[in-house]
């Protein structure tokens, strides 16, 4: 069998020992998988795609209700509301389908590639939302089907880059990202001032980026922007004036030097 889709390549890979992690859940009326598991993933998928790291489940919701609200009210249905057309229904739906792909230290992102045209497949089967756990994004069924399995990688697709509107003492406004687990490296963290969240915004996607093609970034570890900035990697421990954001994953302090 042919595999026309190419991967998706790390060209400054280094090793970390670090897990990558991706998960999505897709939101359906009911089951739109009936009994069988054959999704047909292979003309969507690279050859090396870590299909044996595939973890996919279907779950009911009269089996496991607690499960599947939790992962559609509070904060996360704030999310929905700005992000999604009809909350009824994902308030309503009886089943959803958990994608999740665990790699070690990957030096390709195919494990990206899979859960991605796992979802695909079950929005074409039925589904109607999806849940990037890790980036706390959703998008609409309809956007996930657009998504060519061969299309660009973009770290925007990934990646959710945060600014929040309340300043915090003696920190600023944090601007943060949310995701980078799934390449197995640090979120990134930073506190500016309202008239820097932009360029900081802009300065955090570049680091991501880098991230995900296997940069390394190490407290302790300086980076000049544009020529003029200079820039320190620190760690990121929140105590009294570093606020705490619950990014599931560690990170690392990006400061002034």
């Amino acid at each position: 069998m042919t595999f026309a889709i190419e991967p998706r390549q790390r060209p400054a890979f280094r090793p970390t020992g670090r897990n990558a992690a991706i998960t999505l859940i897709a939101f359906a009326d009911e089951n739109v998988l009936g009994t069988g598991r054959d999704l047909q993933i292979r003309d969507a998928i690279p050859h090396a795609a870590p299909i044996a790291a595939l973890d996919l489940r279907m779950h009911q919701y009269a089996d496991s209700p607690g499960w599947i609200d939790a992962w559609r009210t509070g904060a996360l249905r704030n999310i929905a509301a700005q992000q999604l057309d009809d909350l009824g229904r994902l308030g309503a739906a009886s089943c959803c389908y958990s994608i999740t792909v665990a790699v070690e230290d990957p030096t390709d992102l195919t494990h990206l590639q899979l859960a991605w045209a796992v979802a695909s497949r079950i929005v074409a089967a039925g589904a109607f939302a999806a849940l990037d756990v890790y980036a706390v994004s959703w998008l609409p069924g309809t956007t996930v089907a657009s998504l060519s399995p061969d299309r660009p990688f973009t770290i925007q697709q990934e990646v959710s880059l945060i600014a929040e509107t309340e300043p915090t003492p003696g920190f600023g406004h944090p601007v943060h990202t949310r995701g980078m687990i799934k390449f197995g490296r640090p979120d990134l963290v930073a506190g500016v001032p309202a008239d820097r969240v932009e360029e900081t915004g802009r300065i955090l996607n570049h680091l991501a980026r880098m991230l995900a093609e296997g940069h390394i970034l190490a407290p302790g570890q300086q980076l000049r922007l544009d020529g003029r900035r200079l820039l320190t990697v620190t760690a990121y421990a929140p105590d009294a004036t570093t606020p705490e954001l619950n990014l599931n994953n560690d990170a690392v302090l990006i400061v002034d030097a």
